[in-house]
């Protein structure tokens, strides 16, 4: 029997929800009061029909649906679009697809231990966009928004692909957490990849060398000062 997501989830962190807003089209000024919003969100689950609702001080959304069942959807007080909404289970995860006039859009949401998480597809498209943007620009070249929606839609699903087997390495292993060597393990048959990632990692690990002998150079000042012996004022007559 899948997941349940029934109960009152309050937020914690948000990632990235800047350039989420900004692929929607959400003006400035929304965005600004948005991000300075805590959102609660609200599930109410009954086998497969879920009503999930978000509360902020500034506007509130609401969205009913069953498993499977395509539904009209206006997403209200967010970027306000008419779509064509299906939310299915993928394994306990839930896996939302938006079909509309603007592309890439979707959410998924899964419980890990005591937490409810939330990945927006939308801002797999923003970054997507951006580095076409800079490729186009370096190359003098035109990219259409059709060619950007396909690549959103291809690294989404090949993330996706990652992430499930990054879980696999790090269980075989008999590990609660994914390591870097799980990541490098994934990216083996690309060449190009798996050199970046072993040269980010490399520097990484010779930052945090490099922070950890700072912070021991300046615990062992400071413990060297703390043993000094005070001098004794004298005051002459």
């Amino acid at each position: 029997m899948p997941i349940n997501y029934s109960g009152t989830w309050d937020i914690v962190d948000n990632e990235n929800i800047e350039g989420y807003m900004v692929a929607l089209g959400i003006d400035f000024a929304t965005r600004k009061i948005a991000g300075m919003l805590k959102p609660q969100k609200k599930i109410e689950q009954d086998g497969d029909s879920f009503n999930i609702k978000t509360l902020t001080a500034f506007r509130n959304y609401s969205c009913s649906f069953k498993i499977g069942e395509e539904f009209e959807e206006v997403t209200k007080g967010l970027d306000n679009r008419k779509c064509q909404t299906t939310v299915n289970w993928d394994n306990d995860k839930l896996v939302c697809v938006q079909k509309g006039e603007k592309k890439s859009r979707g959410w998924t949401h899964w419980i890990d231990g005591d937490n409810l998480y939330l990945r927006l597809k939308a801002a797999i498209h923003y970054t997507v966009g951006c580095l076409c943007q800079n490729i186009a620009s370096d190359c003098e070249k035109q990219i259409t928004k059709q060619t950007i929606a396909a690549i959103s839609e291809t690294a989404f699903r090949q993330c996706d692909i990652f992430a499930k087997d990054l879980e696999a390495f790090a269980r075989h292993a008999k590990r609660n957490t994914v390591t870097v060597d799980d990541v490098k393990l994934t990216a083996r048959r690309t060449t190009a990849l798996s050199n970046y990632i072993q040269q980010k990692s490399e520097e990484l690990a010779l930052s945090n060398q490099e922070l950890k002998e700072k912070r021991k150079k300046t615990a062992a000042k400071r413990k060297s000062k703390d043993m000094e012996p005070e001098e004794d004022n004298e005051v002459e007559d």
